[in-house]
């Protein structure tokens, strides 16, 4: 109560007791200003606030200790020395907390911006070091990944248009696996926003001998949310129907078939909820 006498502005609880500090349900991110008494005397009662404190920070709070300066509670200071020696206690308490929140909210802020740009780059690279599919078909001599991924697309899905394989968004790769040490060929689709940059990749392991999927599990890399990959181009004569499928052995599916219209693969099947109807132009 001498708190809100002293107009501390902020949610002022009593806890009924020292160890009920502790048991305040506090959410992640939480400012919270214990106000105890000075109580130089009692190392229990000095360590049970301490101990408080810290189990606020184990539950996600951001918390500080404030005392009277000398022994005794707030109460005492209050009649002592009125309401503004309260104030400068506590007042700039709340000024640091508030900026170390502020402070904490823009490092995470920045540190997800530059992982999240170094995971595009690092996609980016992975272009750069890939062989297009069509390179097999033009080429007498091809990378042992662009021969097995086309075999892998002929033998085991069927797929053997070369408008097809003529897709920037397809790509060939040797990739290592971290579970196994080893180097493999791999399918890799790339997908693009709608800038048209790429973002993100969904990687399909190849087996060198079988030319089929290795028995590694797919993986996707960078930012996949959002991002799409074109199989084949909307053709508005023939169809204004946009298709999205969630993985890159239907796409290629339809359009093996000669399905008309825009198909795009969503790699995830929680990605087709971010595919935008309403952007018109899209740098696929």
């Amino acid at each position: 109560m001498s708190l809100q006498q002293a107009c501390i502005k902020g949610n002022i609880i009593a806890s009924a007791g020292i160890s009920n500090l502790r048991n305040y349900s506090s959410f992640p991110g939480e400012k919270i200003i214990i106000a105890a008494d000075n109580d130089s005397k009692n190392s229990i009662t000095n360590n049970t606030v301490i101990k408080a404190a810290k189990t606020l920070e184990m539950k996600g709070a951001i918390t500080c200790i404030v005392k009277p300066p000398e022994n005794g509670d707030f109460n005492n200071l209050l009649q002592s020395c009125g309401d503004q020696s309260i104030r400068d206690i506590i007042e700039p308490e709340i000024t640091k907390l508030t900026k170390a929140v502020e402070t904490t909210k823009l490092t995470q802020t920045e540190n997800n911006s530059i992982e999240k740009q170094n995971d595009i780059t690092n996609v980016k690279e992975l272009y750069n070091k890939s062989s297009s599919l069509y390179y097999f078909k033009q080429e007498e001599e091809a990378k042992v990944e662009t021969i097995v991924a086309n075999k892998f697309l002929e033998n085991h899905t069927g797929i053997y248009s070369a408008k097809i394989f003529n897709n920037s968004n397809l790509r060939a790769n040797m990739v290592f696996d971290e579970e196994t040490q080893k180097s493999w060929p791999a399918l890799t689709i790339f997908v693009k926003n709608e800038a048209g940059e790429i973002t993100g990749a969904k990687i399909l392991t190849l087996n060198s001998k079988t030319c089929n999927k290795a028995d590694i599990p797919e993986k996707s890399v960078g930012t996949i949310s959002g991002s799409f990959a074109e199989i084949a181009q909307q053709n508005s004569k023939y169809s204004p129907v946009t298709i999205i499928t969630k993985d890159i052995e239907t796409a290629l599916t339809i359009r093996q078939a000669g399905v008309e219209g825009k198909i795009l693969c969503a790699i995830e099947a929680e990605n087709l909820q971010n595919y935008n109807p309403g952007q018109k132009k899209r740098s696929f």
